[in-house]
């Protein structure tokens, strides 16, 4: 059998344990004693209207999309052909469900957002739309129909009764590498 002592493990451990055996012989007279229990709070006062308690504000439903069906269609003379379906208005954004087509013997193909491109209400707010990142500018080929959604930044007003859907703003209809084009959409 191995003794083991003090000495073995060093000065510091020796320090160690004489501290632990002194602490452990002291006690704390006060945790004896009874302690009292706290004393009552005051009685309260009137609370006077500078200190009355803020009114609880509950939180703003985010509101619930409205999708509104439409049956509207646009063609431009350089052979752009779009039908919008359907409006989703949302909270952060508006959505157009279309079908996009592209038929020219000229030219093989076209640009739906070369230029601004955007939704406008009848007070002349722009919402514009957000351009996906493999094609920027909306390109479209020639004997190609693109079927999908316009996502356009920001919400319509409940208020408004109609949006103007601009496409290319600035460019004349006979365009072909990138032609105008405006459609009124009903939202009644």
């Amino acid at each position: 059998m191995k003794r083991i002592g003090i000495e073995r493990r060093g000065p510091i451990f020796a320090g160690l344990l004489a501290a632990t055996v002194f602490l452990a012989g002291c006690t704390d007279k006060a945790a004896d004693k009874p302690v009292a229990p706290p004393p009552p709070p005051p009685a309260a006062a009137a609370p006077s209207p500078a200190a009355a308690p803020a009114p609880v504000v509950a939180p703003t439903p985010i509101p619930t999309p409205k999708t509104i069906p439409l049956s509207v269609q646009g063609v431009s003379p350089a052979g752009l052909t779009v039908r919008v379906k359907g409006i989703e208005i949302g909270a952060d954004a508006t959505v157009l469900d279309v079908s996009v087509s592209f038929a020219n013997r000229i030219d093989g193909s076209t640009m739906l957002a070369m230029a601004d491109t955007f939704l406008e209400d009848e007070g002349k707010g722009r919402l514009q739309i957000k351009r996906p990142d493999d094609n920027r500018n909306l390109a479209l080929r020639q004997g190609q129909t693109m079927e999908g959604q316009l996502v356009f930044m920001g919400a319509v007003s409940p208020h408004t009764k109609k949006l103007r859907l601009v496409f290319n703003e600035g460019y004349q209809e006979d365009n072909i590498i990138a032609p105008g084009l405006s459609m009124d959409l009903p939202l009644q």
